[in-house]
C-alpha cells in the first residue's frame, strides 16, 4: 500500500519558479516576462533564496482578481503615512 506522506506524485508547490508560473498560466515564459514588466503579473516574493511567484496570486489574477503590486504603496497606505484613498 503507498504512503501518501512519500508520494511526490500529489504535491502541489505553492511557490513557482517563472517558467513553472507561466506554464500554470498557459502562457510562454516570454509573454510571462512581458506582462510582468506591464504590470499585470503579481510580483514574485524572494523565499530561501529562490525568486517565487505565489500559485494563489496566480490563481487570483486568472479568475480576474485584482493583486496588489508590491509598488503600489498599500502598506505605506494602511499603516497611516498615506491616504488610502489616493
Amino acid at each position: 500500500m503507498p504512503n501518501p506522506a512519500n508520494d511526490n506524485h500529489r504535491v502541489q508547490p505553492r511557490g513557482l519558479r517563472r517558467a513553472a508560473a507561466a506554464r500554470y498560466l498557459g502562457i510562454s515564459p516570454t509573454h510571462f516576462d512581458a506582462q510582468r514588466r506591464a504590470g499585470n503579473i503579481p510580483a514574485p516574493k524572494q523565499m530561501l533564496g529562490v525568486v517565487l511567484w505565489d500559485r494563489q496570486d496566480l490563481d487570483r489574477l486568472f479568475d480576474g482578481v485584482s493583486v496588489a503590486n508590491e509598488n503600489d504603496g498599500y502598506w505605506d497606505k494602511a499603516c497611516g503615512s498615506e491616504s488610502l484613498n489616493s
